[in-house]
């Protein structure tokens, strides 16, 4: 593998060990308000936006609280979960360590909010390893567009092709290759299904950040 001077890298799944927090994340909300979920709530709210997620919790479960106050709620659990809970993945740490001593610049582009994003850095010691973090939220679009990508390239000042993209989920991969970086995908039990897709659609993949050490 080339050696790159420039490093983007998501959060959830890829450095941080948090997809399950989210997977569960209605779950947990029932559970906090003493209600016992369908096994099949998952299934049930795959299609649903938040806004509808909070009035089928609503009507469904007999919350007596207004869907706003619901995604209220919603949120506070899973930013105290970065808050207070979520842990970096195995060797995360010696791997930036490594790259920041071959004065490799590195930067953070997730689809999570800026504020919860930064909590879990900082608390798991890795925030001063890059140059700046960036949010979906900042251009408007998720992954599936690559104004991320390049937002982040033209921060860091460097071409796309100089850039490795360090990533877990199959769509940011496939949109950051397309875009001109070389991407490397990261392995994630969430993705477990995707996985044989990841590994054809990723210039370079991993089980674990020990690999590269």
């Amino acid at each position: 593998m080339k050696k790159f001077k420039y490093c983007i890298f998501d959060l959830d799944g890829t450095l941080l060990d948090s997809m399950s927090a989210w997977h569960n994340l209605g779950k947990d909300y029932l559970l906090m308000k003493g209600v016992i979920p369908p096994h099949d709530l998952n299934k049930i709210l795959a299609s649903m936006s938040m806004l509808e997620s909070a009035e089928y919790f609503r009507q469904a479960f007999k919350i007596n609280l207004s869907t706003e106050e619901i995604i209220t709620g919603v949120n506070e659990l899973i930013a105290g979960k970065y808050k207070n809970e979520l842990v970096l993945k195995p060797y995360v740490k010696e791997y930036l360590q490594k790259l920041k001593d071959e004065n490799v610049k590195m930067c953070i582009a997730t689809a999570t909010p800026l504020k919860m994003a930064n909590t879990a850095l900082e608390r798991n010691e890795i925030v001063n390893y890059f140059s700046f973090v960036a949010s979906c939220d900042e251009v408007g679009v998720g992954k599936n567009k690559p104004d991320i990508f390049y937002m982040a390239a033209k921060k860091l000042d460097a071409d796309p092709s100089d850039i490795a993209v360090y990533d877990d989920a199959d769509f940011a991969l496939i949109t950051a290759k397309e875009a001109g970086f070389f991407t490397i995908g990261v392995y994630d039990e969430s993705f477990n299904d995707k996985k044989k897709d990841i590994q054809l659609i990723s210039d370079m993949y991993i089980e674990s950040f020990k690999e590269l050490l």
